[in-house]
């Protein structure tokens, strides 16, 4: 019998043999990384990404932990190299959990040591800030791992700890970094901070409870004298590198450049160097210099702030004269925390409270009303459509609590627009409208509703008792202007404390203290407003008994 011979029969089955699925041409996972090393070492880290990526998608389910480790490990180096750090950091988290010989190889090859620290570092940071305090823990732990060298990973360790309320661990971490440098300034705040902030329940007896404070106040006071040494170094530096033999004008210069240097967008920093200070040429040197007095200055800033609040908790437990040697300590402390940060009106607020607690209240007035003019701005400051767009958020719903927070781009915005108006810090995220609580408006805010409305830096709570410690301390200045006889001067205090008074309650109608205060207001002979007194007083009465 003849054979046909069929010659597009056997096209069609060769075309068929070349189409076969890629599973069946499979490259082997050593081929897949040696091609994606290649990449990698030429800089082509999107193309390097890809071949690693490719390998852990066909061999993640067969692959060994060994070979595993080694995908994971190339791909957080690829990512890392694009500025993932991320995914980075997942990628050596996972490499390291199925090697555990893998950090030891890292630390032994600098160029990797640096890009998994930074990509670990990176998602601690990013993790601490979002709340997320374990996945936080397992970054930082990660990256002390691949590089137990740098003090600021065991800072943050403890740190993450002590957010975590696992004070005995931080004491450890803390310890640890004391053995790796003797005189860590880190490690002697994290100390201080240990005594600060375990809690009265966890300490075995009472006589530990006493101690602490002193304890607190010793390693915040090492910690500040060693940031002290670091500052004046990095200042005569700086005299060095400008050549400026005046301290009056080196002050002047320091205080700039750490000015400077807190803005998140660093081209003012820039042009103060190449163009105020004419140093074009010495701009690394002096920009570097400039990171070490802001890096000195911010530690002293948050170290001093820390012992005044231990200080002034240490004031509140103990008695008589040594209540009072804690009080003025932490006076001490708060006033060295403002030096260094003038904006930091957290630490200013706890100055005033010091200084009205150790009856200095015309001191007490001055740091309080700082606080007032600092982190407040007035709503007028903000041109259309900008305060258009602001008054959409005071709804009736929001107008009950008094305030509403600003996000996204219009918080930005808004703090772009104060700026060009001549406020220097940013963070106006808060809107304050304490007098819309009482009209319970039936729809969004207008322009005619912008009575008493104010912009701040500041939450609520600060706000409230901000406004309320600086009334308190107006009445007492005014009280002891009349005692003298300075009846005048007497009455425009007693006016400006009503008004402070009149905030808080608006901000917050359960503070006692403040109507308490507004009754002695009312009450004085310069005021003279008995019936408002009465009721000022009745109602401070009905809030003590409530427990407010």
């Amino acid at each position: 019998m003849p054979i046909f011979r069929r010659p597009g029969l056997t096209i069609i089955l060769l075309t068929a043999m070349l189409a076969l699925p890629a599973a069946a041409q499979q490259v082997p996972l050593d081929a897949l990384m040696r091609g994606g090393r290649i990449h990698y070492e030429g800089q082509r880290y999107d193309r390097a990404k890809e071949q690693f990526t490719k390998a852990l998608t066909q061999f993640g389910a067969t692959a060994d932990n060994t070979a595993l480790s080694q995908v994971h490990f190339w791909l957080g180096l690829s990512e890392s190299e694009l500025h993932n750090y991320g995914a980075a950091a997942d990628h050596f988290l996972t490499a390291m959990e199925k090697d555990t010989m893998l950090a030891a190889k890292i630390r032994a090859n600098e160029p990797w040591q640096f890009l998994s620290w930074t990509a670990l570092i990176s998602a601690t940071r990013d993790s601490y800030n979002a709340g997320a305090f374990e996945a936080a823990l397992k970054y930082a732990l990660a990256a002390l791992r691949v590089d137990p060298s740098r003090p600021q990973t065991y800072a943050l360790v403890a740190n993450i700890y002590s957010a975590l309320g696992r004070y005995d661990e931080m004491r450890v971490i803390a310890g640890d970094l004391l053995k790796l440098d003797a005189g860590a300034p880190e490690a002697y705040s994290l100390l201080g901070l240990y005594f600060l902030q375990k809690p009265d329940s966890l300490w075995a007896s009472e006589q530990e409870e006493v101690v602490r404070w002193d304890s607190a106040g010793y390693y915040y006071d090492e910690a500040i004298k060693s940031y002290e040494k670091r500052f004046g170094e990095a200042q005569a530096t700086l005299a060095k590198q400008l050549k400026l033999n005046d301290p009056a004008k080196l002050h002047e210069v320091v205080w700039r450049l750490i000015e400077k240097s807190r803005r998140q967008d660093q081209a003012e920093l820039k042009r103060y160097i190449e163009t105020d200070l004419n140093a074009a040429k010495q701009l690394v040197e002096v920009a570097q210099t400039a990171g070490k007095l802001f890096y000195a200055a911010n530690n002293l800033n948050v170290a001093s702030s820390r012992a005044g609040t231990a200080m002034l908790r240490a004031a509140a437990e103990t008695r008589a004269d040594t209540s009072e040697r804690f009080r003025a300590r932490a006076e001490a402390l708060f006033g060295r925390a403002v030096e260094y940060d003038s904006s930091d009106f957290t630490s200013l607020f706890d100055l005033g409270i010091t200084q009205y607690q150790g009856k200095r209240d015309s001191l007490a007035e001055i740091s309080l009303q700082t606080v007032v003019d600092g982190a407040v701005a007035g709503i007028s400051l903000l041109p259309q459509p900008w305060l258009d767009s602001v008054l959409t958020l005071v709804t009736p719903s929001a107008a009950e609590s008094g305030y509403v927070q600003i996000s996204g781009l219009l918080a930005g915005k808004v703090d772009s627009v104060l700026m060009a108006r001549g406020r220097k810090n940013v963070g106006y995220s808060w809107l304050y409208f304490p007098d819309l609580k009482t009209k319970k408006p039936t729809g969004p805010a207008t322009p005619a509703d912008t009575a008493g409305m104010f912009l701040s830096l500041e939450q609520p709570r600060l706000m409230e008792q901000a406004f309320l410690w600086l009334g308190s301390s107006q009445t007492g200045l005014a009280t002891t202007l009349s005692d003298a006889g300075k009846k005048d001067a007497a009455k425009a205090r007693y006016e400006k404390a009503i008004v402070n008074l009149l905030i808080a309650t608006k901000l917050e109608p359960k503070n006692s203290d403040a109507f308490q205060n507004l009754g002695i207001c009312y009450r004085s002979p310069e005021i003279n407003q008995k019936d408002k007194a009465l009721s000022a007083f009745e109602t401070s009465k009905k809030l003590r008994e409530q427990g407010h």
